[in-house]
């Protein structure tokens, strides 16, 4: 193993350690901070790359390199941006130059466009074209199904039809975003107070279009303001999992 190798295993080690590293979000924050890392220490490193494609092959993200970074598209010397985040109104502002638009909007298409997975751009504060006091931006590329937990046709296969008894569904928990409309947080239990067969033309239905009609079930929860709310899922939709009483049971008694 040459020298170079053992640094930048060590070196992301110390890197990534404060990471929660199981699901993607803390992954991204990792990768992003490797990237500062990187940028802030090793612009004149000839193994700089190298530590970039290791610190994305271990988070499972397409590597970034600076080359290919900054040559994405043209960056006018008249080019300004600036992010300013309002903590109290919980507000972001982009403000830009008649340039640092432009670069903005040709950045996004070059996004839009791309074919690599995972596919994502980061701009840092102080570096061009972002001002002193800008806030750091990061964009990323997620297909629909990030943000809805709907199931695209090449990944139908990889969500079976669940073998689950309707009745026994104890509470429920949102991989993604839940619906808009219900105060409910992804991640997160609820109790299930009542499941039935959901009739035809019911209202408040989270659709999954590639289901079975006959897997649309009603279920009634109290949400995070304590309210019941009824609402109506399927039972294959792989943004929503379900447990039974004996499955909440086992995963306390493996906390304890």
């Amino acid at each position: 193993m040459s020298r170079p190798i053992e640094r930048h295993s060590e070196l992301l080690d110390q890197i990534l350690n404060v990471f929660d590293l199981s699901h993607d979000f803390g992954r991204k924050r990792a990768y992003e901070a490797v990237i500062d890392h990187a940028r802030e220490t090793m612009l004149d490193d000839p193994h700089c790359d190298e530590f970039l494609r290791a610190a994305a092959k271990r988070l499972g993200f397409a590597p970034v390199t600076f080359e290919t970074l900054e040559s994405r598209v043209k960056l006018s010397n008249h080019a300004w941006l600036d992010i300013w985040i309002s903590d109290e109104d919980e507000e972001v502002a982009i403000t830009g130059s008649r340039d640092g638009l432009q670069y903005m909007i040709d950045l996004l298409s070059q996004l839009r466009n791309s074919t690599e997975p995972d596919e994502h751009i980061h701009l840092d504060r102080s570096y061009l074209p972002l001002t002193e006091s800008s806030a750091n931006l990061v964009l990323f590329k997620e297909d629909e199904n990030w943000f809805t937990g709907a199931v695209s046709e090449a990944d139908q296969e990889k969500y079976p039809k669940r073998e689950i008894d309707p009745t026994k569904i104890y509470a429920m928990q949102f991989i993604h975003y839940p619906p808009d409309d219900l105060p409910i947080t992804a991640q997160k239990l609820y109790r299930v107070v009542r499941v039935q067969p959901a009739e035809s033309g019911a209202e408040n239905v989270k659709d999954f279009p590639e289901g079975l009609e006959n897997r649309y079930y009603f279920f009634a929860f109290v949400a995070d303001n304590g309210e019941k709310f009824s609402y109506v899922f399927h039972l294959d939709d792989p943004g929503v999992n379900f447990f039974t009483h004996r499955e909440i049971l086992s995963l306390t008694l493996q906390q304890v």
